[in-house]
């Protein structure tokens, strides 16, 4: 009975350390991983990112927004047409992967580019739960920029976050319930 108490209070506590490692966490990254690239984001606010901000920098961005941005590559431009692709792509908490919020392909002889984009984050993405690393990828010409920033979604985590505690503490009381000796057994 004693070894079934144990057990059940270890699988508690890996249960618990295991929920608080994936709500808890916040990736800290706000570099430039590869390539020459220059840049910026400016959000509603207003709120703007560049490649250069600190590394332990979380920013706080609306989950719907036009963001107006600045980008170059800072290398000679080409005299011909010539390939490129990139994209924005954010990690998130276990289990939900990752969500890719835009991709670009095309040829061109340039090597900046500003403007706006409208997006919205999809309803399923968390909320008000820490930081998520937000990367930046783009090829072209032989040259490969890769920049990563840290940013949360302004707004509360949600019913999500709440089922999900809810589910973690049912868990861990029913591991107990099991380790306790039943009368007649």
């Amino acid at each position: 009975m004693q070894r079934r108490r144990r057990y059940a209070a270890f699988t508690l506590l890996a249960s618990v350390t295991m929920l608080s490692v994936a709500v808890f966490a916040s990736p800290v990254s706000a570099e430039v991983i590869e390539g020459p690239c220059t840049g910026s984001a400016t959000f509603s606010g207003p709120i703007t990112v560049t490649e250069s901000q600190p590394l332990d920098v979380t920013t706080i961005v609306p989950a719907e927004d036009t963001v107006q941005y600045v980008g170059n590559l800072n290398i000679d431009p080409p005299s011909d047409l010539v390939p490129f692709a990139g994209g924005i792509d954010v990690a998130l908490p276990p289990p939900f992967g990752g969500w890719t919020v835009v991709s670009w392909t095309g040829d061109t002889v340039e090597v900046s580019d500003s403007g706006s984009y409208a997006y919205a984050v999809p309803s399923w993405v968390p909320r008000g739960t820490g930081g998520l690393k937000v990367t930046a990828t783009h090829t072209q010409q032989g040259t490969t920029c890769i920049v990563a920033v840290t940013m949360a979604l302004d707004g509360s985590p949600g019913a999500g976050a709440f089922i999900g505690a809810a589910a973690a503490v049912a868990f861990g009381v029913g591991t107990l319930g099991a380790g306790i000796k039943k009368k007649g057994a």
